[in-house]
């Protein structure tokens, strides 16, 4: 059973600049700290101004690690930006796809913000 998330438990944590493997250590410990004083942790990604698929990565196993430990983690907002496109690329979201009724790839949800709050 997972947590309500109520707005007195949500912690916010805002991720701006480079999100690549370079410094993908220092993004997995901001993650988790922030983690780790709240039920629910909400991440607003639009100031983020270059990813690669480690960032996404880190985004997903920080996910998993939420849920394993009845916590949730989610997006501020529907990706975009760099975000966005690094996701496409890597066939996180195929866009076209889903017009034309092919199932939706697995975590689509979570990144346009379509899943059940």
């Amino acid at each position: 059973m997972m947590p309500n998330a109520s707005d007195d438990d949500v912690g916010k944590i805002t991720l701006a600049g480079c999100h690549t493997l370079r410094n993908a250590e220092e993004t997995r410990g901001a993650l988790l700290n922030a983690m780790k004083s709240h039920n629910v942790l909400e991440i607003d990604c639009s100031a983020v101004a270059e990813t690669d698929l480690s960032f996404v990565q880190l985004l997903l196993a920080a996910r998993k690690g939420a849920r394993d430990t009845q916590r949730i983690l989610r997006l501020a907002q529907p990706v975009s930006g760099t975000l966005r496109e690094t996701l496409q690329r890597g066939g996180f979201l195929m866009t076209a796809e889903l017009a034309a009724g092919i199932p939706a790839p697995a975590d689509c949800d979570f990144w346009l913000h379509t899943e059940a709050r």
